[in-house]
């Protein structure tokens, strides 16, 4: 004779397997609204990697600002122990002794022109020349201290004058610097083979240790061809939607695998990246943490994919 179970046992074997169901979902990460980069500062300990080689000509493509007046801004966080170079010196190049971040050099004499960003002291430098002409700034308040930031740099055609804004407040100033343009110069000859590209979170030509790399999360990058700020502003408080003023604009919200996408429409573009993935740690990592509140305790290892529980880890924040 067969016994069949009890009403009251077939109800607690599926609250039973509910709870175990609610368990394991409860546990699961839970896709972001958007993500970041985060960088380990690999430098040339790992040369080639730990960054997003983003190409700029053959063809000429949008993202190469500098021709009159341009605008790049993004969001960061990043802490100051990571991020050791020394204090910001103004002057020519100041930059490139920092902890690079936005590195649009040429090797040797800028050429037609280059510029770069960097950390140093914690504070931004902010640096571009043309040929032997060159400038750059300091900021003057510490942005690596583990919170997000949003910075800003302009340059003005006209007369050179360069800025730096952190979260919408004038950080530094020089009246004056190299007017000419400081474009990629389409079809130039160079040994150098990362001299046509922009480069993000390193040192394009793993030069040597005393240029080092930036550890720290990246998010939403524009690079624009007008002064997008002149004065004091309100920082955004989403992501950036492209208006005709867009040059290239990097949401960075892949989530997963190499491309790293140029959203901005402009014409010429797309001005599409690639992720270089790689060092030890291992990065740029895709990360749920974002300046726009989503989960700041869910890092996302290399090739996931939304709805992925697999490759993942709460080593983030």
């Amino acid at each position: 004779m067969h016994h069949r179970p009890t009403i009251a046992a077939r109800w607690w074997s599926r609250c039973a397997w509910l709870c175990v169901l609610a368990l394991y979902l409860a546990a699961a990460p839970v896709a972001a609204d958007g993500f970041s980069l985060r960088f380990f500062g690999n430098g040339v300990d790992a040369p080639g990697l730990d960054r997003v080689e983003i190409p700029l000509d053959d063809p000429h493509r949008p993202v190469d600002v500098g021709l009159g007046d341009f605008t790049v801004e993004w969001w960061m966080k990043a802490a100051l122990a990571d991020n050791d170079a020394p204090a910001c010196e103004a002057g020519a190049d100041n930059w490139i002794y920092g902890n690079i971040l936005l590195d649009r050099d040429v090797f040797g004499p800028g050429d037609w022109g280059d510029w770069g960003v960097s950390l140093r002291g914690g504070e931004i430098a902010f640096g571009v020349a043309v040929g032997s002409w060159g400038e750059g700034i300091c900021g003057s308040t510490v942005v690596a201290d583990g919170l997000w930031h949003h910075l800003a740099v302009t340059r003005r055609g006209s007369d050179g004058r360069l800025q730096v804004y952190v979260d919408g407040q004038l950080d530094g100033a020089v009246p004056t610097g190299p007017v000419a343009d400081m474009t990629y110069r389409d079809g130039r000859s160079t040994p150098f083979e990362k001299d046509p590209f922009l480069v993000l979170g390193a040192e394009k030509h793993d030069a040597g240790p005393q240029f080092p790399s930036y550890s720290g999360w990246l998010d939403e990058l524009r690079l624009s061809t007008v002064l997008r700020y002149d004065g004091d502003f309100t920082p955004p408080a989403a992501p950036f939607v492209p208006d005709g003023a867009t040059a290239a604009l990097y949401h960075l919200d892949e989530g997963g695998g190499d491309l790293v996408a140029d959203v901005s429409g402009a014409a010429g573009g797309p001005s599409h990246g690639q992720r270089r993935f790689g060092g030890d740690p291992a990065g740029p990592l895709w990360s749920a943490d974002t300046p726009f509140g989503a989960d700041p305790g869910l890092i996302f290892a290399d090739g996931f994919e939304s709805g992925d529980t697999t490759a993942w880890s709460g080593t983030g924040g």
